[in-house]
């Protein structure tokens, strides 16, 4: 009995001791919950932070300049309308930035950047049996490959069909013109205040051809009057019933 004593002893004593390890463990692991610490890393690291500003979609500006061709009365297609065609206007525009066009800068429409001749379409012939005043329209379309510009009152001489008749030159308007600017191909036109007749010949002037010069120019271009008929004659008149009006009327 003596012998197995401390046999029964060492077995407790082990037993006490597994238990106080188990504790201690336990203790440790606690431990660790409580720091506030996760125990491994996150599986997937949070996203860095996006830096610049987001990249706007410029928008197209629009121009302010007015195609010549939009002033045209006769059945000639022109250019564009700028845009704007055209006076066309006095800006110019890339995407998102808009570019002012310096007017003075466009030099003028010279004559053999145009090409001329009577509108027909849209009631620009003029109605010769009238007993009123009618209008004839004549158009100027640049032909050139550049923009030009033209402001005033053409030239307009009108040669009789009869050798008594002469040439009557025309008279301005009391009008005041504006500035048109014509891109390749666009079209404008101006227009001849006729005062028809049908009185004896004595009375009457009947034209055969129309020379017109462009503002400022003094190359012509020599039309045929395509429209018959008589004019009354006051070719030596202050205020007469036929003159020339400005380019874009």
């Amino acid at each position: 009995m003596l012998n197995r004593l401390p046999r029964h002893a060492a077995v407790i004593l082990a037993i006490a001791a597994l238990s106080t390890g188990a504790v201690a463990c336990q203790t440790s692991a606690d431990g660790a919950r409580s720091s506030g610490r996760p125990n491994h890393a996150p599986s997937t690291p949070a996203p860095a932070p996006t830096t610049g500003v987001p990249k706007a979609t410029p928008t197209a500006g629009s121009g302010g300049v007015t195609d010549g061709a939009k002033n045209s009365g006769n059945d000639t297609t022109g250019g564009s309308a700028s845009s704007d065609d055209g006076p066309s206007n006095a800006d110019t525009s890339t995407s998102g930035t808009s570019t002012v066009v310096d007017l003075a800068s466009i030099a003028r429409c010279h004559t053999g950047d145009l090409k001329a001749g009577f509108a027909a379409g849209g009631g620009a012939a003029p109605d010769m049996a009238s007993t009123g005043q009618t209008r004839a329209s004549v158009f100027f379309t640049n032909i050139s490959r550049h923009t030009c510009s033209l402001i005033g009152f053409p030239g307009v001489d009108i040669v009789g069909n009869r050798a008594t008749d002469g040439t009557w030159s025309l008279i301005r308007a009391s009008t005041t013109p504006t500035k048109i600017l014509l891109k390749p191909s666009d079209t404008t036109n101006f227009s001849i205040t006729l005062l028809p007749t049908t009185a004896p010949a004595a009375e009457a002037f009947e034209p055969a051809l129309v020379r017109i010069t462009p503002p400022d120019e003094k190359t012509q271009f020599a039309l045929k009057w395509p429209w018959g008929g008589s004019i009354v004659r006051q070719d030596g008149a202050t205020h007469p019933g036929t003159f020339v009006n400005p380019v874009g009327s």
